[in-house]
């Protein structure tokens, strides 16, 4: 049997960008507490967006059931640019208890699993867009793997994350720890349960850290 700790998830972890309600509500609270944590400060929108014209993107995205997937797909069909999605070499189980317990068991570890995904060379990019379910609060730990073997060094990166209840988390504050020249731009968050809706919200967001979007 479990003891108490085993059991006490994130309500991001829960959402896993699937819908498994009954055993998320009671730890949507103490994750919400997280949202609030200290995130990193965050450059001027529009002073970065300014330099728009002509930047060439990378969409870098992780999602296990398909909502962040999703998301990143909205992003790209806006901004265009490039789109990799990060794969682990051994592949996360489908069973949402198991991919749960495993991805405790990784961040309880400070794991760094081994990754399938080779970026593109980065020279020719100025905006990185890293997206993430965010798992036990933060961003699932290949990300920790790719973002201390590729240096984005002083592009513009900009995080979007899918959850159910908790935002970000403490996930823009560790993103900024694996970037630290990276200039950040506003993210963007919304619960899994509701990325099929996002379209518009994602257009608007774009269009305010001033990105010329074809929707």
């Amino acid at each position: 049997m479990r003891n108490s700790d085993d059991r006490r998830m994130s309500a991001d972890m829960r959402s896993f960008e699937v819908g498994v309600a009954s055993r998320r509500v009671f730890l949507k609270t103490l994750a919400l507490g997280a949202a609030v944590l200290a995130a990193p400060a965050l450059f001027s929108p529009r002073a970065l967006a300014a330099e728009a014209g002509g930047r060439k993107v990378l969409i870098v995205y992780f999602s296990h059931s398909g909502n962040t997937r999703r998301l990143a797909g909205f992003i790209h069909e806006r901004v265009g640019g490039d789109l990799v999605e990060l794969k682990t070499v051994k592949p996360y189980p489908e069973d949402y208890d198991a991919v749960v317990d495993e991805a405790k068991k990784e961040q309880e570890a400070n794991a760094r699993p081994a990754i399938a995904t080779e970026l593109p060379p980065l020279d020719g990019y100025d905006t990185v867009f890293i997206g993430y379910p965010n798992w036990w609060g933060t961003l699932p730990m290949p990300f920790f793997t790719l973002l201390e073997k590729y240096d984005l060094g002083n592009r513009t990166v900009i995080p979007f994350c899918t959850h159910e209840g908790s935002r970000f988390g403490r996930s823009e504050r560790d993103l900024k720890a694996l970037c630290p020249q990276a200039r950040m731009l506003k993210g963007f968050e919304v619960r899994g349960s509701r990325v099929s809706g996002a379209a518009a919200d994602v257009n608007e967001w774009l269009s305010g850290l001033g990105f010329k979007t074809a929707g």
